[in-house]
């Protein structure tokens, strides 16, 4: 990452210990409308202020509003410039909704935006790609990209080739970190990683809901495989107790140092537990 300006503001978004992170995005609102977890303010402030979260993503109203309630202090903001509601008859093209300026207004220390590649949008995501990172560029602002390949491949070689390609793509337009969906076999997080990670950092998404064994299996892999984190909404603030899993998934991605709420009960797998195996699940076409 180029930059004093980027590096500072980047800082935010990670632990200063480990060098990892874990992002909450919360811009679900927009797209698929009001979701348990997101619904209120009330909801938000349950988990929002957990130790274990670095940073989030949201849209600028909402972070407008989180702001004036108070719950932002101490993490890296993000504010996502895209989106498409589901609602639309072409909801993968997401479209700019705001500019790198107006994020700066309301305290962003990045920027996010999103792009889901359907064969069809190419040149439309490469040229909003582009364009924001020319725009961010000017006032130091980081970059997120959230990627999502949604053409259908027959053979895994041919999906992970193409996912390449387009991780590729987004770095050659300067985009500073990646939001990747888990590979459905865990085992292929190297392969992505090669040759990126010493200078986009990469972070994993959680997708659709999966239990907290998987959850916490995928965090292991991540750091085992020298990803910068996670980027994992509905699997934290969907869960019965958001808390209990931020704090399971601190210890695994930032580190034993990180500091744990006295009232969490560490998490452990009972000796005569079953062996978890990660579960592949189709990520929604909103996402």
């Amino acid at each position: 990452m180029n930059g004093t300006a980027k590096r500072i503001r980047w800082s935010h978004f990670v632990d200063r210990r480990s060098g990892r992170g874990i992002i909450v995005p919360m811009d679900h609102g927009l797209t698929i409308g009001p979701v348990e977890g997101l619904a209120s303010m009330e909801q938000l402030s349950r988990w929002l202020g957990h130790p274990g979260i670095t940073g989030i993503i949201a849209h600028k109203g909402m972070v407008e509003r989180l702001g004036s309630h108070g719950l932002l202090k101490g993490i890296g903001v993000m504010i996502h410039l895209n989106g498409m509601m589901s609602l639309a008859s072409t909801p993968d093209r997401k479209e700019r909704l705001t500019s790198v300026e107006a994020a700066l207004r309301l305290g962003a220390d990045a920027v996010s935006l999103q792009l889901n590649f359907d064969g069809k949008n190419d040149a439309h995501n490469l040229a909003q790609l582009g364009s924001v990172v020319d725009e961010a560029q000017q006032y130091g602002l980081p970059v997120l990209t959230m990627l999502y390949d949604k053409v259908s491949c027959d053979a895994q070689e041919q999906r992970v080739n193409r996912l390449k390609h387009l991780m590729r793509a987004c770095v050659e337009l300067g985009t500073d970190a990646l939001k990747l969906a888990a590979p459905d076999d865990l085992a292929l997080m190297p392969t992505l990683l090669e040759g990126i990670r010493e200078h986009t950092a990469v972070f994993f998404a959680g997708g659709a809901m999966r239990s907290e064994a998987e959850i916490l299996m995928m965090a292991e892999e991540v750091v085992r495989c020298g990803a910068t984190g996670l980027c994992v909404g509905r699997n934290i603030f969907q869960r019965e107790s958001a808390r209990a899993t931020l704090s399971r998934l601190q210890e695994v991605v930032l580190g034993n140092h990180a500091v744990v709420p006295e009232s969490t009960v560490t998490w452990a797998l009972p000796d005569h537990a079953p062996q978890v195996r990660w579960s592949p699940v189709v990520e929604e076409v909103v996402k």
